[in-house]
Order: structure tokens, then C-alpha cells, then sequence
């Protein structure tokens, strides 16, 4: 999976999110900035956005992917 299919799949979850990545095919490290995530914890942030992914993860299209996920 492309960082710009995972950067695309999280922009159009999370309208008006702020999408950085690095890293590629399998393993991707991205930070989301949104103010989604205004009230929540950290864990309830990566899950927001783990949850974009869980067929991706399901088939081993997409292995690992670390999560940075902060409010503006």
C-alpha cells in the first residue's frame, strides 16, 4: 500500500485532517493532525485511525503503521 493510498483513505475518514508520511509499502509511519481528536486519548486517536485500516491489516496489504495523532 502506497503512503498516498493510505494518506488518501485517512483524508477522506477524517475530513480536514493534516496527513504526513513517511516510510513506504508495508510499513508507514504517519502524523495526524485533526481536530477530531479534541477530547480524546491517545489510545482512542490511534484506534480513529487504525480502524481506517483493519481490512488492509486483515490481508497483510498493510503491516505496520505507526501513529502520531494530535489536535491542531
Amino acid at each position: 500500500m502506497s503512503p498516498e493510498q493510505i494518506k488518501t483513505m485517512i483524508e477522506a475518514e477524517i475530513p480536514g485532517a493534516i496527513v504526513e508520511l513517511s516510510g513506504e509499502d508495508c510499513t508507514s509511519s504517519i502524523t495526524v493532525i485533526s481536530d477530531a481528536f479534541e477530547g480524546k486519548s491517545p489510545i482512542q486517536r490511534h484506534r480513529m485511525v487504525n480502524d481506517i485500516f483493519k481490512d488492509q491489516f486483515a490481508t497483510g496489504e498493510l503491516h505496520a503503521l505507526s501513529i502520531k495523532a494530535k489536535t491542531p
